[in-house]
């Protein structure tokens, strides 16, 4: 009598276990591979914005890091856009391959080298410009940061743990339908984080209350609506950071640089507009990332 023949069942179950092995194997390995990719993104992000710092440059030959402050409009228009475009290409692609939010991030990273490679509010000082320019600047680039989220998201599909509302609606409603729009309301917390953190006129804390604002909105966009795609929730700070800071400027009647040297300026026109959007891209994606932990599992859509 053969004691050792194979059961069929066992021979199942080491298939089956096999099986389970690969299942579980493939995840790793995309993961190792996504995390590679990410790092190498944010690498290159990081490059791009340092580099374009030099390119464009203030009366004292510092990098301005934006329009207003630019010996040379021209270039630093040029600059910009070559940057924007190369950020975007690269948010776009690491949208693809993990999600929109973490490609937005990327897009992010790059802004904040070039923003704390830029003169700082001392510079403005310095070069005798107009606090609503920058004002208005930021509130310009609410444009370009709409065409490149709008390309990350739409490149990158939905989002893995929110379902899309309009399946047979125009696209756009899915980002700037009256719901979305009435949650970006929290993006006020920007200007209102900034005038609390920023207490110095070092470049440092203009950044800092920037992002510490940003991931404030990005909290609150994602508890407040947790089933809109939060594409509006990066514009929006954007948006009332600008409107904000020229309405503070348009109340300034003494003169700025007695202001700048009895550290009396409005802590939130010390905020350039590279840190405004810097902060807001960056901070927002990490304030959606960490909300996620705050709510229940079952409420969210999977």
């Amino acid at each position: 009598m053969n004691t050792h023949s194979a059961h069929p069942d066992s021979a199942h179950s080491h298939s089956m276990h096999g099986h389970a092995m690969n299942a579980s194997v493939a995840p790793l390995e995309r993961n190792w591979i996504r995390g590679l990719v990410l790092t190498c993104a944010l690498a290159i992000a990081v490059w791009v914005g340092l580099a374009a710092s030099s390119h464009f440059v203030d009366p004292r030959a510092v990098p301005a890091g934006c329009v207003t402050l630019a010996t040379s409009k021209t270039d630093a228009v040029v600059t910009l856009a070559i940057v924007w475009t190369l950020l975007t290409l690269l948010g776009m692609g690491v949208g693809r391959l993990v999600n929109a939010v973490v490609g937005t991030f990327v897009v992010g990273a790059g802004c904040a080298a070039l923003a704390l490679r830029s003169s700082g509010v001392d510079g403005a000082i310095f070069d005798q410009a107009s606090m609503t320019a920058l004002g208005a600047e930021t509130l310009m680039w609410a444009v370009p940061v709409t065409i490149t989220l709008v390309a990350i998201f739409r490149f990158s599909g939905s989002l893995p743990d929110i379902a899309p509302r309009f399946t047979s609606e125009p696209w756009w409603k899915e980002y700037f339908d009256l719901d979305a729009i009435r949650a970006g309301l929290v993006g006020a917390l920007l200007p209102i984080v900034a005038w609390l953190v920023v207490r110095n006129m070092l470049k440092g804390q203009a950044f800092g209350g920037a992002c510490l604002g940003g991931i404030t909105v990005g909290i609150a966009y994602r508890l407040i609506a947790p089933q809109i795609t939060p594409l509006f929730a990066f514009v929006a700070p954007l948006i009332l950071m600008g409107l904000y800071q020229m309405f503070v400027a348009s109340r300034v009647t003494a003169d700025l640089s007695m202001l700048f040297a009895a550290g009396a300026l409005a802590p939130e026109l010390r905020v350039m507009p590279a840190d405004s959007v810097a902060g807001s891209l960056t901070g927002v994606a990490i304030g959606l990332g960490w909300a996620r932990s705050f709510r229940r599992s079952d409420t969210i859509t999977t």
